[in-house]
């Protein structure tokens, strides 16, 4: 079982790597496309191994974390807005061009129909899921369990194939940029 501390550090150490992630998003508009993408590139392995490594832990007894929704409270507080999250996706769009698009099989277990997918949309929700616990850590609104248990929920439910897809996609853009 983690302690208070344990769950400080080990979301203390997810957040710095969340947090280059995050910057290196916030400077997409000054850099040029490969660079961005090379970037991003280089972190996503760690970003996944860190969210791989969180451990599974439970939510606080604080005030009642849970609301009627079923997801913890302090979500509804954080989240960016549908209009900032669809200024930063355009902005991604535009900056990736053609590179935006690539195909790919939703689940490869169980799918054989290609469909497409956007570094765009994944870049884009990939920020959104890790800001709001970084937002949390950072105004000390959340504890440390939270914060992980909404971190690894996420990562597990909703930007961890982001994470592997943009990863499958920018390994063959910059490959064949390469060449």
């Amino acid at each position: 079982m983690n302690t208070l501390a344990d769950n400080a550090e080990i979301a203390g150490r997810f957040a710095v790597v969340a947090n280059r992630f995050c910057s290196v998003v916030d400077s997409a508009s000054r850099m040029e496309r490969t660079d961005l993408l090379l970037q991003i590139y280089r972190i996503l392995p760690k970003l996944i191994d860190e969210a791989i490594s969180l451990p599974d832990v439970k939510l606080s007894d604080s005030d009642d974390p849970i609301g009627g929704s079923g997801q913890p409270a302090f979500r509804a507080n954080v989240g960016r807005s549908v209009q900032e999250w669809g200024q930063l996706y355009n902005l991604l769009k535009e900056k990736l061009g053609d590179w935006d698009r690539y195909w790919q099989v939703f689940d490869p277990t169980e799918d054989d129909e290609a469909i497409f997918g956007t570094l765009a949309d994944d870049i884009a929700d990939i920020y959104r899921d890790l800001k709001e616990g970084l937002v949390l850590i950072e105004a000390h609104e959340a504890p440390p369990e939270d914060v992980i248990w909404n971190w690894r929920l996420l990562f597990y439910s909703h930007w961890g194939k982001h994470a592997m897809d943009a990863l499958s996609a920018l390994h063959f853009r910059l490959q064949n940029a390469a060449s």
